[in-house]
């Protein structure tokens, strides 16, 4: 897929989402008060509210600005898996925002005072399922790409007698995503207090999920590959040495291998992506593959491997 096609797959969902919320907001411009209703508590009622022509701009740069942001991204994101999942999550993006500000729209329409506007919770609903069948359509139509093939040369592995324990850890810190994370939850407040909710939430929920993934701690020992974040005890992934068929270095590209930072899924393949460069990459019996960004991953591999091989050889017949 081109850089240009792929742009264009990324914006154009945006560009609709502007088209339609103008042509919405143009439809029933003279039903419209000159003060409108911007901001819906959680039982319905409006608590927050802006001058029509204010609104109509704000509306149409919020979505517009958003898709310039995707579309950059999608543009620097250099392989197929990756540019496939920022045009997916931007999909889903471009109906969350479209759907809150078309509804406030329609909720404003044909009222004389602005406080009499009304958006019931129900509207979430049916926002989150758009958004969900949006972005999950498009992810299923990502390329299947089958599990990562077996290595030519065998993987490294550090030998261990039996009884012998030895483990590995280090911390990965990011600010590509500590930083924004904080950014999206800030605005998501903003938002929340003095726009449309049904935007805010959304985004203050994505930047509180996506901060404690930003600081990671990766262990690897006789209980298999476990990381956990430094913030908070979850998330937590935790592969045993049951599951685990080897694990190798790799290195990645975060935009053009994943599509971005943080924890990413692909077909057959997941990454708990937090820089570019080297990573710990684990093949599972299932025929999954776990990517994490850290630094020294060929000596956490090798002690991997090894702690498998010693596995293996305990749970032999006659062992």
């Amino acid at each position: 897929m081109n850089v240009v096609r792929r742009c264009v797959l990324t914006a154009a969902p945006f560009g609709v989402a502007a088209g339609a919320y103008a042509a919405v907001f143009r439809a029933g411009h003279d039903r419209l008060p000159d003060r409108m209703a911007t901001h819906f508590s959680l039982d319905g009622t409006a608590d927050g509210f802006m001058g029509r022509t204010a609104a109509l701009w704000s509306g149409v740069g919020v979505i517009c600005g958003v898709g310039v942001l995707f579309t950059v991204l999608a543009a620097v994101a250099m392989k197929g898996a990756g540019a496939r999942l920022t045009a997916a999550v931007g999909a889903g993006t471009a109906v969350l925002i479209g759907y809150a500000l078309i509804a406030t729209v329609v909720a404003d329409t044909g009222v004389d005072d602005p406080a009499d506007a009304r958006l019931p919770l129900w509207h979430l609903a049916v926002l989150l399922v758009f958004v969900v069948a949006a972005t999950g359509a498009l992810v299923w139509w990502l390329a299947k790409t089958g599990p990562r093939p077996a290595p030519a040369s065998a993987p490294p592995s550090l030998p261990l007698a039996e009884g012998e324990m030895a483990a590995w850890t280090r911390t990965v810190v990011t600010r590509a995503l500590l930083i924004p994370a904080g950014a999206v939850a800030l605005a998501g407040l903003g938002t929340l207090l003095f726009g449309p909710w049904q935007v805010g939430l959304p985004l203050l929920v994505l930047g509180l999920v996506c901060a404690p993934i930003a600081a990671v701690r990766v262990t690897v020992d006789r209980r298999g590959l476990t990381v956990t974040s430094t913030l908070v005890p979850r998330p937590r992934l935790h592969l045993p040495l049951d599951g685990i068929v080897d694990a190798d270095s790799t290195r990645i590209d975060a935009m053009g291998d994943f599509g971005g930072w943080g924890y990413r899924i692909l077909p057959h393949r997941r990454g708990l992506v937090l820089r570019s460069g080297e990573a710990l990459s684990v093949r599972t019996v299932k025929g999954r593959d776990y990517v994490v960004t850290v630094d020294d991953a060929t000596t956490a591999a090798a002690l991997l491997n090894g702690l498998i091989a010693r596995h293996a050889g305990e749970r032999a017949p006659g062992c």
